[in-house]
Parts: C-alpha cells; sequence; structure tokens
C-alpha cells in the first residue's frame, strides 16, 4: 500500500479518541497512530469522493420509499420486518457495537438505543459479510439505522451527515470505527473495503471528519446480501458472490504440430534457401501434439526452441539439394 506523506490536519478531538491501551497495543504513539490514519483517509480521498456521487446517484430513487421519518417509522419497521436488529452475539460475527464512550451508536437518542442498532437486513447481511473478513480483530460499529429527524439534528454538529440521499435514514448504511481500533485492523480493513469495491459488492466513503468508514452496499447486491443475512443467522456458510453478468474473455491455446509451404508455392519455398520470403503456408495442429507440448514443460521459451530445431532440421533434411 503507497504511503503518502503529505499530512492533512484531523480534527484535534481526534487526539483524545485514541484509547492509550490501542496505542500500546500496536507499539505506535496516538500521534504515530493518527499519522498513519491520515494517510489512508488522504490516499482514499479520490475514491471516497467518487463512491459518494455513485452512492447519490444508485440510491435517489430509494428515498421517497424508504425514507424512515421519525423514530416511530423505525419502531415500525422493526414490528413489520422491513427493519432488523442485528442479531443477538454479534460478537460470533466479529462485530462490537459502541454503546458507550465517544459518539456511541444513537448517541442523541441513548434512551431508545437499542432501536438503533438495526438496518435493512441486506445492510446486516453486507455488515456481517465485511466483518466475517477481517482476521486481525472485531470491527467496531459506531452507527446504522436513523431518522430523518435525528439526521437534521446530526447536522449541526457532524457536516457528513449534510447529504442529499441519507442512506442511514434510508437504513442502507453503517459506519466502522477507526479511531480506537488496532492499526493492523484498520489496515486490513481498508484493503478488504477497497476489494469489496472494486469486486462491485459495495460502496464506501473514508470520512474524515468522524474517523469512520462508511460502507453501503451496491443495490445490485441487496438481494444477495439479503440472503446473506438469513443464512448467517441460521448459522449456514455464505461464500461469496458471482456476478453472472460479467463478460467473460475466452483464450485458445494452441501447439504447431507442421508447418509447410502450399503445395502452390513449394518450389519458391526450397528456392528460398533460408533467404526472408513472404508466402502462404499450412499450419496442422493436432490434439496429441498440444497434450504433448503442456507435458514437456519450458512454456513459450521451451516451445520456440523446440519449433526452431523443427524448422531447422526440416531445412536439411528436407531440402532438394540436401538430398542424396
Amino acid at each position: 500500500m503507497p504511503v503518502i506523506r503529505q499530512l492533512v490536519p484531523i480534527v484535534a478531538v481526534s487526539l483524545c479518541l485514541v484509547s492509550p491501551d490501542v496505542a500500546r497495543a500496536e507499539r505506535v504513539s496516538p500521534d504515530e497512530f493518527l499519522s498513519v490514519v491520515n494517510d489512508v483517509v488522504t490516499e482514499l480521498g479520490a475514491r471516497s469522493a467518487h463512491d459518494a456521487l455513485a452512492i447519490r446517484e444508485a440510491y435517489a430513487a430509494f428515498l421517497s420509499p424508504l425514507a424512515l421519518n421519525t423514530y416511530a417509522d423505525i419502531e415500525q419497521g422493526l414490528a413489520t420486518g422491513g427493519l432488523v436488529p442485528l442479531p443477538e452475539g454479534a460478537e460470533r460475527f466479529n462485530v462490537r457495537v459502541r454503546r458507550e464512550g465517544v459518539s456511541p451508536i444513537g448517541e442523541m437518542d441513548v434512551v431508545h438505543q437499542n432501536s438503533y442498532v438495526s438496518a435493512r437486513t441486506a445492510t446486516i447481511g453486507c455488515l456481517i459479510d465485511v466483518a466475517s473478513r477481517i482476521k486481525s480483530g472485531p470491527i467496531e460499529v459506531t452507527s446504522m439505522v436513523r431518522h430523518l429527524e435525528y439526521q437534521n439534528e446530526l447536522r449541526a454538529t457532524n457536516p457528513n451527515a449534510i447529504t442529499d440521499v441519507p442512506t442511514h435514514a434510508l437504513g442502507l448504511a453503517f459506519d466502522i470505527a477507526i479511531v480506537n481500533t488496532p492499526l493492523q485492523t484498520v489496515l486490513e480493513l481498508e484493503d478488504v473495503l477497497r476489494e469489496m469495491s472494486d469486486a462491485g459488492d459495495i460502496l464506501f466513503i473514508a470520512e474524515r471528519q468522524q474517523l469512520v468508514f462508511h460502507v453501503v452496499p451496491q443495490p445490485s447486491r441487496l438481494g444477495w446480501y439479503a440472503d446473506v443475512y438469513t443464512r448467517a443467522i441460521n448459522g449456514e456458510p455464505w461464500g461469496r458472490m458471482v456476478d453472472r453478468n460479467r463478460v467473460l474473455r475466452p483464450t485458445v491455446s494452441a501447439a504447431i504440430g507442421s508447418l509447410r509451404p502450399t503445395a502452390a508455392t513449394a518450389a519458391e519455398w526450397w528456392a528460398a534457401a533460408n533467404v526472408p520470403l513472404e508466402m502462404p503456408i499450412e499450419v496442422t495442429v493436432e490434439a496429441e501434439d498440444i497434450a504433448a507440448m503442456a507435458d514437456g514443460g519450458g512454456g513459450f521459451t521451451g516451445y520456440v526452441a523446440r519449433l526452431g530445431a523443427f524448422l531447422s532440421s526440416t531445412w536439411h533434411n528436407m531440402s532438394p539439394w540436401m538430398q542424396g
């Protein structure tokens, strides 16, 4: 991973968010931790800007039918199945929920905190899939579903809440903490999110102000991640998504079994006596030749060597003036 050393200031409050225990476990100081995190966020700047636009374009049409306007809408969603809670014992899925401390989940309505530990089934499935790929430790979630009234209050203190398409209020986003997460896990998480984004599974933004990864499933993966959720809570494996619309490019492997001039140009071929000459030739490929080449080793270099030896023996053994 390339490291960018241009230091862009991170809000000063971040210094007090870094746990000394995390720093000691990583054997880096809080300043060193934030320096590396700053590099990560800066490096992801262009990708974050791209995905922020992609999220707005992809989910703008979902705003009217899915937006949760008030807390009552969240309660209704949980009652009807439109929203589902994060399964109990989320640690078994490698997920930890920040319920206290700095910026806990549902921080502006802590009395109803449990209701904010929920989202659409596809969103929970996406979260579980992301967490399952992290091997260095659990990931910590700081935000899931919100309603629009909550979102509007949050805008006063969190610039990231100012958006035309608030995916948290659609139940389609979750935030993963960067601070208070071991540096090894932060870097592994960055790699996993990149890989999933490149595969067309998710869109994500590295948010500088809050120091979180904001993650949204791709619309084309909503059905898949809803199935992941069902499989996960039933203790079943879910594998990896296969894009059936991907365009495959076929390749053909062949070996030359014989190379000779056509009958009409045979005399001119032999008369050339190794002088460069343009003329049509016939190439015959036999199945056993391909198998023999595959078993013979040497790759392309070995093939060229064998072809050269074949041509040399052809000239010496088949030329009219070489035959007694």
